[in-house]
């Protein structure tokens, strides 16, 4: 797994933004950085990362208008291992200002005037962010904001579960392409963004042009908007993301195992094909792994998907904070997938019932297996 602070290519943000920022005044006896940031015992890192770079000043510019997403301890902590390092490494790492300003907004924005699939720029445009709203639970990128609205005279505060870092991830790729805006629009449906955004993962992703969900659309006697409406969606795009980097170079013949738990098949005998798909486009590197273009979307087997359906398998309560119970149907084993693609807890199924209480808050994929296949269903730990 490649683990990057931030792409080599990303340079400093200079300075006179932040003297921009104080133009107007520093007299404010309200302002996001004293009475939010610097008051909470659990944003201690940030605080020090503020104040090392300069920006506590910016952040205490009474006529300016802010919001600033802001990562506790336990971010910089979960960071800090993932890469490595000690809180000491990253606060020298010399991309720590783009790092900081990544995480604001040059206006306020509050929870309410969130929407799902909202992209907004931050004040270091080197990247942008998404904004998934999943229920109740709410990202940002990969984050999960964990307290929301925490107001101020200059603006808003939202805490978040995770450090956002600027890199050009997978889903970037899509959403910078003209002929993927369907592929888009069905990540931002069903919620993935979280997981294709996560700058610490590596994925494969088999990326369907916007004519292959045309032609989709056309054989199954529907339209984009009714491919979005399947409630088997979240599934299929699954169903194309591999959770390691897998260049064409490494592609071998035979079954990949994806996200969806099901395999595709990849065939080099005539050019690249994965399942009955061409690759017209390979190699589309990102920091947090590849995007292969392909001229037809994978549809895995939703057989079983449907016949649980019609027999109401129900997960419940759902949400849930410390039990899932399985209704009408018999499952021998499972296993948990987090919103960022990785698979977080196994095990057997024993009396039709799965203990979450382990999990942190968030939105998670169960896969469900038996004699007869595997099957999965989204749920909600609270």
């Amino acid at each position: 797994m490649k683990k990057t602070f931030l792409p080599l290519n990303f340079k400093t943000v200079s300075a006179s933004l932040s003297m921009l920022l104080l133009t107007f005044g520093l007299s404010a006896q309200t302002n996001v950085f004293d009475d939010v940031i610097a008051t909470s015992p659990n944003h201690t890192y940030l605080e020090a990362a503020l104040i090392q770079e300069g920006l506590d000043v910016a952040l205490q510019n009474p006529m300016g208008t802010l919001t600033v997403f802001a990562p506790d301890d336990a971010a910089f902590t979960a960071l800090a291992t993932a890469l490595g390092t000690d809180i000491t490494g990253l606060l020298a790492n010399p991309n720590l200002t783009n790092v900081l300003l990544y995480h604001v907004l040059g206006a306020e924005v509050v929870s309410t005037s969130l929407t799902n699939g909202q992209i907004a720029t931050p004040l270091f445009t080197a990247n942008t962010l998404k904004v998934t709203i999943d229920g109740t639970n709410v990202y940002i990128n990969q984050a999960q904001v964990n307290a929301a609205d925490l107001q101020a005279d200059n603006g808003v505060v939202h805490s978040i579960a995770s450090v956002l870092l600027p890199s050009l991830t997978v889903a970037d790729v899509a959403i910078s392409s003209p002929v993927h805006t369907s592929l888009v629009a069905a990540v931002i449906e069903a919620r993935l963004l979280p997981a294709l955004t996560n700058p610490l993962t590596q994925l494969t992703v088999f990326a369907p042009t916007n004519m292959a969900f045309d032609n989709l659309a056309t054989a199954l006697g529907t339209n984009i908007a009714g491919i979005l409406a399947n409630p088997e969606l979240a599934a299929i795009l699954l169903y194309h993301v591999v959770g390691s980097e897998v260049l064409s170079t490494a592609l071998m013949n035979g079954p990949v195992v994806t996200l969806n738990g099901q395999s595709v098949t990849v065939n080099l005998m005539s050019g690249v094909m994965i399942n009955t798909a061409n690759v017209i486009a390979a190699d589309l590197q990102a920091d947090n792994g590849v995007v292969h273009v392909l001229d037809a979307v994978l549809v895995p087997s939703l057989a079983n998907i449907s016949e649980l359906s019609s027999t109401n398998f129900e997960l419940s309560p759902n949400p849930s904070s410390d039990v899932i119970k399985i209704s009408n149907f018999s499952a021998t084993a499972f296993s948990i997938i987090n919103n960022n693609g990785s698979v977080v807890k196994t095990g057997k199924v024993v009396n039709n019932e799965i203990t979450i209480s382990d999990l942190e808050n968030g939105t998670y994929f169960l896969q469900l297996s038996n004699n007869e296949g595997t099957y999965q269903a989204k749920f909600i730990k609270l």
